[in-house]
């Protein structure tokens, strides 16, 4: 079952808003980012975050070494990472690279670029498993949207199927926005966004 996060009692939590900073440190996971509760910088063996070129070593680094809040030295490769804070802002580390989360609130938003693999093959039929000599593949670089549910973890495509997903927790918004049409819909979609995220305010501790 699906783990929603309750914020019903809101002790010692601040509501979030543009001027909030993000305790620096490296997100083990989801829930460091969540609770603003990052691994200190200065707990990494490796990189060395005395050293100039710490943040990107961190994106080019195969291992990340670390002392643990147990006080245990572990390694992991950054994709095992969730990501870390640096000069107050959050960053996400998502397709092979650290990427700053701009827009932060209970839909959480960012922008990255992905790897597309094309074929010029179309046969509707196609066997990707049988070796045709006639097919070719390349690959894109391409700019992809991104939500992050603060709710869920879930990190999801930025379209319509799945804001509407989470704007179904806001009957009000939700059936406010599913009464336009499809073009409207496209066009004012982050504006939603912000009216869900100005409905239900994230709660985090400072």
């Amino acid at each position: 079952m699906q783990h929603l996060y309750s914020q019903t009692d809101t002790t010692g939590l601040v509501k979030y808003d543009f001027s909030f900073s993000f305790k620096e440190g490296l997100y083990t996971d989801f829930n460091s980012f969540r609770n603003n509760t990052p691994l200190p910088f200065e707990s990494l063996v490796y990189p060395d975050y005395a050293d100039p070129d710490f943040f990107s070593q961190l994106d080019t680094a195969n291992t990340i070494i670390f002392n643990d809040k147990y006080g245990a030295t572990a390694g992991v490769s950054p994709s095992e990472l969730w990501g870390f804070s640096r000069n107050g802002k959050p960053y996400i580390f998502y397709s092979d690279k650290s990427n700053l989360i701009p827009f932060v609130g209970s839909i959480c938003h960012f922008i990255t670029t992905v790897t597309v693999v094309y074929s010029t093959y179309h046969d509707p039929f196609y066997d990707p498993y049988y070796y045709n000599p006639g097919a070719r593949t390349y690959q894109s670089e391409e700019l992809r949207q991104f939500i992050i549910d603060m709710s869920t973890g879930n990190i999801l495509e930025y379209n319509n199927k799945n804001v509407e997903m989470i704007l179904k927790r806001e009957p009000e918004i939700f059936d406010a926005y599913s009464e336009l049409s499809k073009r409207k819909k496209n066009k004012q979609l982050f504006y939603y966004v912000r009216l869900y995220n100005e409905k239900r305010g994230l709660w985090i501790k400072e």
